[in-house]
């Protein structure tokens, strides 16, 4: 089977307008009652796991994150802590390698293996490295901020955080300040109303 080319040239913002449509539909919900990653209690939710685990949304996500990449330079990997990261990882790097600029993914373990290297990171990284840190969605960026002392442990630099959604949370304004964070989308675009035709 051949690859379908016209898939791969779709336009950023007609990536990025789709994309929209896909996170309104399988992962945001609101007017509801949740305990969040964090802890919090939070009246809406936005499933990350509902795009990053979706054919479409996997790619046009990924394809959105490695023109950001690009965008900056200088990137050389990308990854973040297991297992949320891992398959926008695992996307931006071979798309990366489709379009000739090749980008290694790694992975943060929640703890250090307790086995053979012992490695808390799966993945080459050391102090030449340039890393872009990608999560699904950031409230208080706690989890980043785990996979970044990992990656500052191994040697590396951390160059920018890259989520599909900030839930624009106030308990998260420390962690903006500390680090060069970039969403696809903010709560408020997805709480904007859709210009779609009914």
């Amino acid at each position: 089977m051949s690859l379908d080319q016209s898939k791969l040239a779709i336009s950023r913002d007609a990536a990025r307008e789709r994309l929209l449509t896909l996170v309104r539909e399988r992962a945001y919900k609101d007017g509801i009652d949740i305990v969040l990653a964090s802890g919090k209690r939070s009246t809406f939710y936005v499933n990350g796991k509902r795009i990053t685990l979706h054919p479409e949304g996997l790619f046009l996500f990924a394809s959105l994150l490695l023109d950001e990449i690009e965008a900056i330079g200088g990137i050389t990997a990308v990854g973040g802590m297991a297992i949320g990261a891992d398959p926008i990882s695992a996307a931006v790097c071979t798309l990366s390698w489709l379009r000739g600029r090749p980008i290694e993914a790694f992975l943060v373990r929640k703890e250090a293996k307790g086995h053979g290297t012992t490695s808390q990171i799966e993945g080459e990284l050391g102090p030449q490295s340039r890393v872009a840190i990608v999560e699904d969605t950031i409230t208080t960026g706690g989890s980043s901020r785990k996979a970044i002392e990992a990656v500052l442990d191994a040697g590396a630099q951390v160059v920018c955080v890259l989520a599909l959604v900030d839930r624009e949370d106030t308990d998260g304004d420390a962690f903006r300040r500390d680090f060069d964070v970039r969403s696809i989308f903010k709560l408020s675009d997805l709480r904007r109303p859709s210009t779609d035709p009914a």
